[in-house]
């Protein structure tokens, strides 16, 4: 049971793409989409006992169940959004808890993330990619239980909602994307990652805006020189929310031990809940 296990995280983990570029002491990696494997012994993920206690929000105002598409997907999240207002949510795990704050100016994406939340799609995933300095990347696992909740949801991407004053500070909620054949750098659905990010020098900085051809604006420069981020990542990738309490937990999902693929040898499970 355990080789079968072990097989199919190997499997997992060659299926990471991501590169590194020199820029001053900085790693450049691409937060691209896991396609995970289904468990050899057709386990499923076990859900935390809490799970099945609800708040009274989550049991209002739930969307149509029809499967999204790109060709609906705006429509569709749109009206998600206008019914249901929430903008706080709580992440928990073993390691601690964070509060997050989604934003109101990325409606699509914060309508996608709070209706994923109230199907209680995220119970029982894990952190599955985690990289000490840089990110923990979370929102799937390789059980039956979720490759059946994605069939049900529906096959679909997200329009980017890049916004300047939204950057890959530390703390930021962003959504993965898939980098081949995706020119408008739509977002991938279930799966996100919460900026770890480190400090960055201004000869850094400099040398990001040279390398990716961007420009950070100063206010942007001092967050990144103070709070720390991975500025390398902004215009590439959606951020939609912030970590507003318990951003010391990402540093403790950070430094759990991983295997060659960047998979915590211990399972970070995740539970996700709307405050309000």
């Amino acid at each position: 049971m355990k080789m079968k296990i072990n097989i199919a995280k190997i499997l997992i983990s060659c299926t990471l793409l991501f590169f590194i570029t020199a820029c001053g002491n900085k790693k450049s990696q691409e937060i691209t989409t896991v396609q995970t494997q289904q468990r050899a012994d057709n386990q499923t993920i076990n859900k935390p006992a809490s799970s099945t206690k609800k708040s009274s929000s989550s049991k209002t105002k739930h969307p149509k169940k029809i499967k999204l598409t790109d060709d609906n997907v705006v429509a569709e999240l749109t009206k998600y959004g206008r019914e249901n207002h929430e903008t706080l949510v709580r992440l928990t795990t073993a390691k601690g808890t964070m509060l997050i704050q989604l934003f109101e100016d990325t409606p699509l994406h914060r309508a996608n993330f709070v209706h994923l939340i109230k199907e209680n799609f995220y119970d029982g995933t894990e952190f599955y990619r985690v990289i000490d300095g840089f990110m923990i990347q979370g929102g799937d696992s390789d059980g039956y239980e979720r490759y059946a909740a994605k069939e049900k949801i529906g096959k679909y991407t997200i329009p980017s909602e890049f916004r300047d004053n939204h950057i890959h500070r530390r703390g930021a909620l962003s959504m993965v994307r898939e980098y081949e054949n995706n020119p408008e750098k739509r977002s991938s659905p279930y799966e996100f990652f919460i900026v770890q990010g480190t400090r960055y020098t201004e000869g850094e900085l400099r040398g990001t805006e040279f390398n990716y051809n961007m420009r950070i604006s100063p206010e942007n420069c001092e967050i990144y020189k103070t709070e720390g981020g991975c500025a390398y990542l902004d215009g590439q990738h959606t951020v939609f929310g912030q970590v507003v309490e318990g951003v010391e937990v990402i540093d403790k999902i950070a430094a759990v031990k991983t295997d060659n693929g960047d998979w915590p040898i211990e399972a970070v499970k995740i539970k996700l809940e709307i405050v309000k």
